[in-house]
């Protein structure tokens, strides 16, 4: 599609380590760090850790409330540190005997040092967590007298939950919600990691975040990982009639990583690493393999590209965003396994048309935008979006008259819009028709001025248009945690 002026385009991309999937965004490219071997655990950081686990249970899902300023306030060094005592937490929830805690981090395992009284301590939290108070292991622990007030409701919680539902997951599903709102609600809040102290070194991921404009990087800053504290926990959940974690099988997870997903791409911020392990978890979801597509879709845009190669990423540290004839074949490939999945997907036959006719395949792209059109019913957004690109492929192919009958069409359904006019415009030129290629810029100059009521375009906002609906989906993951709904 060739109409329509830019406006200015305000983006993000989230880059992480350390324990990157195979296809992460941010991969390493040597050791910036001696290897780690072990790291031994302060008093400090299980306070933390039972301060997690109390925000954990009493955040309301969707509400800016002390829980939620509480896990918003931690240094991104909290929270590296706050990983590493999860992940030995989540070994604890499922045997309470287990002594020895080995951390995958990277390329490397590192031994996470409990001293006698904290690893006592460490397993008291485990029988809060789980719900397991009056199991032989805690009570021998005497876990009842020596929990907080906090801590024995959190584990009257988990008791209940597991009496409802069957299974043992409370705080790995309800971590994963309180990390996604701190993101939702009080997004890159986490203030700068603290200078870093030889003597205590911190283990975990790390994650970059490169904000951009009309195509230039402004600024490259370490970021909070909450939604990575949110993969590591629901990694653990085993699913009801399950004997090992399974998130594979457990529509919640999915239900997360299609909503995380969509929202990232509705505020623009564009974490290849975090999709990428929603699709290793769920190899044939079409909605997470379609949001894959719209990702590298956007990826493939100018915008993208110009800020790719201005950026000064840190030492240690590479781009997983390609050139753009390969960033549309990612997206073909991913529409292409949305639609083997779910074939009536009508905006993944629009996206699938768009990318064939940008990598210069106008005819199969026709074919996909005439099925997309067949599909979208009275969607007038996504149908103008597809009557506006198949105008372009048939204008491609030097069928004109169908050309013109296809912007007129997307100009009729959004009269204010200019793309339509500038099309036409074009076109009338193209084809020699001076009179007509001046009357359709004579309507855009007559339109109202950009921001005024009706003067809506479609074009602006459709490289986020298919997280529409993000907030309906966060909201959809946060329902069945509400207290009113337990």
């Amino acid at each position: 599609m060739r109409g329509g002026m830019k406006r200015a385009i305000g983006t993000a991309i989230v880059l992480g380590f350390a324990i990157a999937s195979a296809a992460a965004q941010m991969r390493r490219s040597g050791e910036i760090s001696p290897l780690l071997t072990s790291v031994e655990v302060s008093v400090q950081r299980v306070d933390r850790l039972e301060r997690w686990l109390e925000a954990v249970d009493v955040h309301e899902p969707g509400e800016e409330d002390a829980a939620l300023d509480e896990a918003a306030s931690w240094t991104t060094g909290d929270l590296r540190m706050l990983w590493g005592d999860v992940r030995a937490l989540t070994i604890l929830l499922r045997n309470r005997r287990a002594a020895r805690f080995l951390i995958p981090d990277g390329g490397k395992t590192i031994e996470v040092l409990y001293a006698p009284s904290l690893i006592r301590r460490m397993r008291l939290l485990a029988c809060a967590a789980a719900g397991r108070l009056a199991q032989p292991d805690c009570m021998a622990l005497r876990a009842v007298l020596e929990l907080s007030p906090a801590m024995r409701q959190l584990a009257e919680h988990a008791g209940e939950d597991r009496a409802r539902t069957g299974e043992d997951n409370y705080i790995l599903r309800r971590a994963a919600v309180l990390h996604a709102d701190v993101e939702v609600l009080a997004p890159s809040a986490a203030p700068p990691a603290a200078a870093p102290r030889p003597a205590a070194p911190v283990l975990g991921p790390k994650q970059i975040r490169i904000d951009t404009s009309d195509g230039v990087s402004l600024d490259v800053r370490e970021v909070g990982i909450h939604w990575e504290l949110g993969r590591a926990v629901l990694d653990q959940v085993i699913p009801k009639g399950a004997e090992r974690p399974q998130p594979g099988r457990d529509a919640m997870v999915r239900d997360w990583y299609r909503a995380s997903s969509a929202w990232m791409q509705h505020i623009e911020s564009h974490d290849t690493q975090h999709i990428d392990r929603g699709r290793d978890i769920f190899p044939s979801d079409p909605g997470l393999l379609f949001l894959s597509g719209t990702l590298h879709e956007t990826y493939a845009r100018a915008e993208i590209q110009s800020a790719v190669r201005a950026a000064v990423v840190p030492a240690g540290f590479s781009l997983d965003i390609l050139a753009p004839r390969v960033e549309l074949r990612r997206a073909e490939s991913f529409f292409r396994g949305a639609l083997a999945h779910a074939p009536d997907m009508a905006e993944a036959h629009l996206r699938l048309g768009r990318v064939l006719g940008l990598q210069g395949q106008h005819g199969d792209a026709i074919v996909e935008l005439r099925r997309a059109l067949g599909l979208l019913g009275d969607d007038d957004e996504l149908r103008y979006d597809a009557e506006l690109f198949a105008g372009a492929e048939e204008e491609a192919l030097g069928r004109y008259d169908a050309a013109r009958d296809e912007y007129a069409r997307a100009q009729a359904l959004f009269p204010g819009a200019q793309s339509p006019l500038v099309a036409l415009s074009q076109l009338a030129r193209r084809r020699g028709d001076r009179a007509a290629a001046l009357a359709a810029i004579q309507q855009l100059f007559d339109l109202p001025p950009p921001g005024a009521e009706g003067r809506d375009d479609p074009w602006w906002n459709y490289h986020k248009a298919q997280a529409r609906n993000a907030q309906a989906l966060v909201d959809a993951v946060r329902a069945p945690f509400r207290r009113g709904a337990l």
